[in-house]
């Protein structure tokens, strides 16, 4: 959908006013201090001293996320580990960022499992790695007695994923799965306005990951020489000089290239579904009371690059719900040769449509009116109950700061997490002392994702089933006949 500024500004009021939220609130509202806020999400000021934590991997998202996200007053890293050089170096400039001289004292090693052995003080290990990877270094550290917070999505098959919660469940300790919106106060509020069925039913979400990889960033021209070649794709880069040297075969890696390009790489990761689309199928989840899917069909292409990616540079589905629910369609693109729209979400209902753009900004329009005008509200509006301290399907009020409506919610899943290791301890069958995105959410997520991938591999509409999305049962999606074809 294509605004003018006017037309973003009503909608940016329309979504403040639904939400109470004026000037005043945002300025001097009571949650206005950052420590307040946690309560929101059911923690508060952590007693004890904060979790001593280890981070397996600095690339992109352990420095951004996850050190840089970090609050020394809940989680504080007292060791990390990564094999390549340029990854090394980074992650100790976020270290000094963070701790300033202290962190000198962070120790560094190449195997996560010796960091693991060694390091006895660490309560919580932050797993940042490459897909593949995610399940047995998750594993392992829980086999140890470690709570685990592991980078999204959850692992590279169903099975993998079904074995981290059973391992989680036998070791007793918690295991977070990073899918940070079920921290994000805007996706907090969003859900507000469609409980309050501001938006009337839903019954259509159109949710789209637009990147345009074509693009010299020196010059800011899109299809440059050698764009096709991936020069200017992110998940394509050159082989840094200092890494060139790493024993990649020694800790699972086919190549050097592999080891620098994981993403592009069908053994090593999961492509645009696994580290985009999944954020954005988890919050149409939330958006449709937590429903399941009942299939999914859809195309993938690798329709752009010609070097020796693996995984399509261009995917497009479509998710049916039961008509008992939801009776909704949910359609996602995610493409790499085009950034006009960004990403987002409309949600689509029979009273008024809630866009979310690429997690910082909201807009709100009534259905059948000018979207030059502002909404004229009743006396009804959203409600803001007392915050709740259990599932994302217990969100109900908004949070008036400003800075809620920028919060991407790694900082909050960090601190709940850390917030329970001190005070709950292990889980305790307690619903409400669980992280958001705990096991068995996040199995539900990857079950969505990794089908998806499954049904654009094996071009066919495939229906799910519930024992995929149940821990317990053996089945998976991998090696089901109406899924991957009879022999």
């Amino acid at each position: 959908m294509v605004l003018d500024d006017r037309q973003k500004q009503v909608g940016k009021d329309n979504y403040a006013d639904a939400m109470r939220l004026t000037r005043r609130q945002m300025l001097t509202g009571a949650l206005a201090v950052p420590t307040a806020t946690g309560m929101y999400f059911g923690y508060e000021h952590m007693e004890g001293g904060p979790v001593k934590a280890a981070l397996i991997g600095t690339g992109n998202q352990g420095c951004y996320a996850h050190i840089g996200q970090s609050n020394p007053e809940f989680v504080k890293f007292v060791a990390f580990s990564d094999i390549r050089p340029s990854n090394i170096a980074r992650g100790r400039q976020y270290f000094r960022d963070k701790y300033g001289p202290e962190a000198q004292s962070i120790r560094h090693y190449d195997s996560y499992e010796e960091m693991i052995d060694k390091e006895e003080e660490v309560e919580l290990v932050v797993i940042a790695l490459p897909l593949f990877l995610h399940a047995p270094a998750t594993s392992y550290a829980l086999k140890k007695g470690k709570h685990v917070l592991c980078e999204k999505l959850m692992a590279g098959t169903v099975q993998e994923c079904k074995e981290m919660v059973r391992a989680g469940d036998e070791a007793q300790r918690f295991l977070a799965i990073g899918h940070q919106r079920h921290y994000s106060y805007m996706y907090a509020n969003a859900l507000s306005i469609i409980e309050q069925k501001i938006l009337g039913d839903i019954r259509h979400i159109r949710a789209y990951w637009h990147r345009n990889q074509t693009i010299n960033p020196a010059t800011g021209v899109p299809g440059a020489e050698g764009a096709e070649m991936g020069k200017f794709d992110s998940w394509y880069p050159g082989i840094p000089a200092e890494d060139s040297n790493v024993d990649f075969k020694k800790f699972g890696y086919d190549s050097i290239e592999q080891l620098v390009r994981w993403r592009v790489d069908t053994r090593t990761g999961g492509g645009l579904m696994v580290e985009l689309g999944s954020h954005q199928l988890d919050a149409c989840s939330i958006f449709l009371k937590h429903a399941l899917p009942k299939a999914v069909h859809g195309t993938g292409v690798i329709s752009f690059f010609k070097n020796d990616r693996q995984v399509p540079d261009h995917v497009f589905l479509i998710y049916e719900y039961d008509k008992k629910d939801n009776d909704a369609v949910v359609m996602y693109s995610s493409i790499s040769t085009n950034t006009f729209e960004g990403y987002g979400e409309q949600v689509m209902g029979t009273k008024g449509t809630l866009i979310l753009n690429s997690e910082a900004e909201a807009y709100l329009f009534a259905e059948n009116a000018d979207k030059n005008t502002r909404i004229s509200w009743a006396e009804a509006r959203v409600s803001r109950p007392a915050a709740a301290s259990g599932s994302t399907r217990q969100w109900g009020g908004a949070v008036t700061v400003a800075d809620t409506l920028s919060s991407r919610g790694y900082r909050e899943e960090q601190e709940h997490l850390a917030w329970l290791i001190r005070n709950v301890k292990q889980p305790d069958g307690n619903p409400e002392h669980m992280p958001r995105c705990h096991g068995r959410v996040a199995l539900s997520d990857a079950v969505v994702t990794l089908v998806s991938n499954l049904a654009m591999k094996h071009e066919r509409r495939v229906a799910f089933k519930p024992e995929w999305f149940d821990p317990a049962s053996d089945a998976v999606p991998e090696t089901d006949p109406d899924v991957i074809g009879k022999a």
